[in-house]
């Protein structure tokens, strides 16, 4: 990229801000086996409805609590305990281990950080939220200054009890989708996602749900209670119960008007989904979808070869509405075309039906060479959805096969591996160590590619409690095959250690190389960002593997300028509908329901996908930029509006991130991959190419800066049980531990 497109004024230059340093390593819950050090005595108190009240109102005032609503708070403050202070008794130390959250009932407490005294707690005030979240140490210190009362809940209970809530809430809302006729045609990944919105509104009795001749944009659904239809004269005319639904002609036309009246009968819930919502999830109308899905199940009964992703297939097709008599392939039309009959019967010349609702129209003709000879034509009226295949194939081939050439070489290569053993491995270097283990680099005997191999002691697994994740990691790397993800060859363990042999990446991290490259511009940005969408594409799409720890850290700019993921010990495999609460990441790159512990799925890697993007085009974070204590970047992750400096004038690159950086999962994507890859802060991007690596990519790490195969040749080579010796400080001898089979059978 030309340098000068990069200059900025001087006076926008004073504005941009520096890159900070690296954050704070990944964070997880704990696994609470550290002692607590809150001292309280815990009191017999039978919950009135005063002391709920009370203690849902000083709940709504943290921002842990927001997304639960009044009901859930009901059910949290029945979980809290109550607990007395004597004057002089320090409740929380600042330093300590962490695990609960206390709400003042009466009393004063003093704050003081470091020994100086820095606020007063009195009634309705909360102390000690960051607890819940995970175990962190006390930055201040709590002492009653008189006797104090408090209700308090422990970390655990939190945890459960808003896993417990946000899951039979979903649940509940599911059972409903899956009884609405009027959605059968969707999907369970697109249903998954709508259970997610529903908004759930009371009414009262003889309360007006809907007026005669309002605008009509939400479709509600009833899980409690009884409504009734009515006429202008007040005259009820139809009643409908849990579990019916009214309103989808909402979700169908645009400028839609409601019909008649609806009424509460009786104190009723009703679930809301509003059109526009239901057009981000799905990124179409809604009737375009279900036409699709009809295409979808159509498409994986035949035996037509698609060379890419059948949901990026779908969203090429065209739909058309035909009439009867209306000519579907004229005489003398090349072969290739791919005609899905979605509705309706197509004839031949001599009106005999070929083809019904729900096939494939000559189908053998699609992938062969020649002209039809005679016209189809429409039996009666009916909808069609049409690709011309040829296209698809040129567009798409190249690409389709740069990846399948990639997947047979890293399959060739793990083929290899197989009879590798780790005796014949010469150490090179130290790549880097960390809390965890050492990276070291390696060669085979008479071999010239280079390892990165990463040692594990069975001790640091077991005193970490992290065998879980050191299988599933291993799990996770042994089945992706992508051009832009690090490859892992082959594990193997001893009786003291754990090894994952994985590609050795040339290159420097992300994180170092947008602080050499400075603000980025749209090319620079759009270029890693593709690569980004590309990644978490294949890992969301293809595997149902969510990432969790997006940040630049774990990108590395190879020696051709292009991107590898690293890194996958936080990685998990999800599948569709489930979604998993353990609170794990980067605080600066962590979505919001991460956070919240409401529970998250793949959609929380596209947060932290926007997160970068706005590092990389404002030269900031969007959230806790100047904070260092979680509990402020928490906080403003969950609660702040996103904001941009003065210099950020790209109005495509703001509506992507805000897309990014919605706070609602379901709304990120936009519906499917391609719907975001068509996003139009893409509009100039060429996705083939990149796949192909024809773009000129945006920085390559100097020859200083990474280790070149002249480098190599001269380095001494050490085998590498010689060099574990020399490091013997970071490989304990572990002890047998029968257990072990439970989780390091796979190695």
């Amino acid at each position: 990229m030309d340098p000068k497109h990069r200059k900025k004024s001087q006076e926008e230059i004073l504005q941009i801000p520096q890159r900070k340093g690296q954050r704070v390593a990944g964070i997880q819950q704990s696994s609470g086996g550290h002692q607590i050090f809150e001292t309280y005595t815990q009191c017999q108190k039978q919950q009135q409805r005063s002391d709920l009240i009370f203690i849902v109102m000083c709940l709504k005032l943290h921002f842990v609590f927001s997304f639960l609503n009044d009901a859930q708070l009901n059910h949290l403050a029945n979980q809290m305990f109550y607990c007395k202070l004597l004057k002089g008794q320090t409740i929380i130390k600042q330093g300590d281990s962490a695990n609960a959250f206390f709400i003042l009932e009466k009393g004063k407490i003093q704050v003081t950080i470091n020994g100086e005294p820095k606020k007063q707690l009195i009634s309705g005030n909360g102390l000690g939220e960051l607890a819940l979240l995970y175990d962190a140490p006390r930055s201040a210190t709590c002492t009653a200054l008189e006797e104090c009362y408090l209700w308090g809940i422990d970390r655990t209970t939190f945890r459960k009890t808003v896993e417990q809530i946000m899951k039979s809430e979903y649940e509940r809302n599911r059972k409903y989708l899956e009884n609405a006729t009027f959605f059968n045609h969707l999907t369970k990944e697109q249903k998954d996602a709508i259970g997610g919105v529903l908004i759930s509104q009371k009414f009262q009795m003889n309360q007006i749900i809907v007026n005669k001749g309002d605008q009509a944009d939400s479709l509600f659904i009833i899980a409690e209670g009884k409504v009734g239809v009515y006429t202008d004269d007040g005259l009820l005319i139809r009643m409908l119960s849990k579990g019916e639904y009214f309103g989808e002609n909402a979700l169908l036309q645009d400028n839609c008007v409601r019909g008649l009246t609806v009424k509460a009968i009786e104190e009723s819930r009703l679930l809301a989904l509003a059109r526009e919502t239901l057009t981000k999830i799905l990124g179409d109308g809604v009737q375009m979808i279900i036409y699709k899905n009809q295409c979808k199940w159509i498409l994986q009964q035949s035996k037509i070869n698609l060379i890419i992703q059948i949901d990026k297939f779908l969203d090429l097709l065209t739909i058309r509405k035909l009439k009867k008599g209306d000519i579907v392939i004229n005489k003398g039309q090349q072969y290739g075309e791919l005609i899905i009959l979605v509705d309706g019967k197509v004839s031949d010349s001599n009106q005999h039906t070929i083809c019904e609702k729900g096939k494939i129209l000559l189908d053998k003709t699609v992938e062969s060479n020649g002209k039809h000879d005679q016209d189809y034509i429409m039996q009666e009226d009916g909808i069609i959805a049409a690709i011309d295949y040829n296209i698809v194939k040129k567009q798409f081939g190249e690409s389709q096969q740069i990846l399948e050439a990639s997947v047979q070489e890293a399959h060739s290569r793990q083929k290899k591996a197989k009879d590798y053993k780790l005796q014949d491995l010469n150490y090179l270097k130290t790549l880097g160590c960390g809390q965890f283990g050492i990276v070291y680099l390696c060669q085979y005997k008479n071999e010239t590619s280079l390892f990165a191999l990463k040692i594990m002691t069975r001790a640091n697994i077991k005193q970490f409690g992290i065998a879980k994740h050191v299988a599933n990691e291993r799990r996770v790397q042994s089945i992706l095959d992508h051009p832009f993800i690090m490859q892992f060859y082959r594990s193997f363990k001893d009786e003291n250690n754990i090894y994952l042999l994985n590609e050795y990446i040339p290159g420097v991290e992300l994180f170092d190389a947008i602080r050499e490259i400075g603000l980025l511009n749209k090319n620079d940005s759009q270029f890693y960002l593709a690569q980004m969408i590309l990644q978490t594409e294949y890992l969301h799409t293809v595997h149902q593997i969510m990432y969790r720890d997006y940040k630049p850290e774990n990108l590395i700019v190879d020696d051709t300028g292009y991107l590898k993921l690293i890194d996958f010990g936080t990685a998990k495999l999800n599948q569709p509908g489930q979604k998993t609460f353990t609170i794990i990441g980067t605080p600066h790159y962590m979505a919001p329901e991460v956070i919240s512990g409401k529970g998250y799925n793949q959609m929380a890697d596209l947060w932290s996908v926007g997160v970068m993007l706005f590092e990389f085009v404002c030269g900031g974070l969007p959230f806790g930029e100047d904070a260092e204590d979680p509990f402020e970047i928490y906080k403003e992750i969950t609660k702040k509006k996103l904001c941009y400096p003065t210099y950020m004038s790209d109005k495509s690159a703001k509506l992507f991130i805000e897309q990014l950086l919605n706070r609602i999962p379901e709304l990120r994507l936009g519906g499917s991959y391609q719907t975001l890859k068509q996003h139009v802060w893409f509009q100039d991007f060429q996705w083939e190419n990149l796949i192909a690596k024809k773009i000129k990519p945006v920085y390559k790490p100097g020859a200083n800066k990474i280790i070149t195969n002249g480098q190599v040749q001269v380095m001494k080579k050490i085998p590498l049980y010689e060099q574990m010796h020399k490091d013997a400080q970071y490989f304990i001898k572990s002890q047998p531990n029968p257990k072990d089979s439970e989780w390091d059978y796979e190695f």
